[in-house]
């Protein structure tokens, strides 16, 4: 994942098409995942936001992104500020190699004030699409904290999880780049495309997790990466611990139970280190 821009989402549009052109053709990639809130940038004010917000729309962005990605057949994950009635999302569109928009996402769980401020929440999980034989769904940054999401995504039967993501770089956020990414994918037996923006403001660790929980590729020097998912590969690692199966889900309704919500103090902070 490149940094984030001001809003420039025309250079930005420029950017992806090269990407999409290189992936497709030097690495024949048949999806190509980009971080979260890629098309304005990240951690912009709410009026940037907005008018980015209303540029997409305005200049039918993603009607454009569309085309891209049937001129060089591969599905694309969008990441921008969708404006309805009003209100913004975080949102993510994947478009297969087609040019079809298979599911639109809007974060369901918003990061502090910062994120609050600006965005709606959105109510509803990822849907899970096929793209080439392979199931897919979506979580955006701070939803990949809650185990939950991942869980649901994997019972609707993905196996790939795409995670678009705006993580800055401090102590805290470390251990959640580092342990959280691996074991979602390893506690589900999915595989997870992990795309946080890069350094020096946020984390980087973009990288490619397989279902036994390591890692097939990583972002260094070259912010494209890709590997090949093979369900074979992985049968024999994760035959002793089939996690689906031997779930007792009546023992976990008080996840669903609202009355066991927490309620933070009304002077609570969020910090960033």
């Amino acid at each position: 994942g490149s940094s984030s821009t001001d809003g420039n989402v025309s250079s930005t549009v420029t950017q992806i098409e090269l990407q999409a052109e290189r992936a497709s053709r030097e690495h024949s990639a048949h999806l190509l995942v980009f971080p979260e809130l890629f098309l304005s940038g990240y951690g912009l004010s709410r009026e940037i936001t907005l008018s980015a917000a209303r540029y997409i729309i305005q200049e039918k962005v993603i009607a454009h992104l569309q085309n891209i990605a049937n001129q060089y057949s591969i599905a694309l994950l969008i990441c921008y500020p969708e404006l309805v009635d009003e209100k913004i999302y975080n949102s993510a569109t994947l478009i297969n190699e087609h040019g079809d928009i298979l599911l639109t996402y809007r974060k369901t769980h918003l990061w502090a004030n910062e994120e609050r401020e600006i965005f709606a929440e959105g109510d509803q999980l990822s849907s899970v699409v096929e793209i080439r034989g392979v199931r897919v769904g979506v979580m955006i940054c701070y939803d990949m904290e809650m185990a939950e999401v991942a869980r649901c995504l994997t019972l609707l039967g993905a196996q790939l999880l795409l995670v678009p993501t705006a993580l800055a770089t401090s102590p805290a956020n470390e251990n959640i780049a580092r342990f959280i990414v691996p074991i979602r994918a390893l506690e589900n037996h999915v595989w997870l495309a992990y795309a946080n923006l890069s350094l020096p403001q946020f984390i980087g660790l973009s990288r490619i997790v397989g279902p036994d929980g390591n890692e097939l590729c990583r972002v260094e020097q070259d912010p494209l990466i890709v590997a090949d998912l093979i369900p074979k590969n992985y049968l024999h690692k994760i035959r002793s611990t089939p996690y689906l199966a031997d779930r007792r889900p009546f023992l976990y309704s008080i996840i669903n139970d609202s009355k066991y919500l927490v309620k933070l103090p009304i002077d609570y902070k969020y910090t960033d280190d």
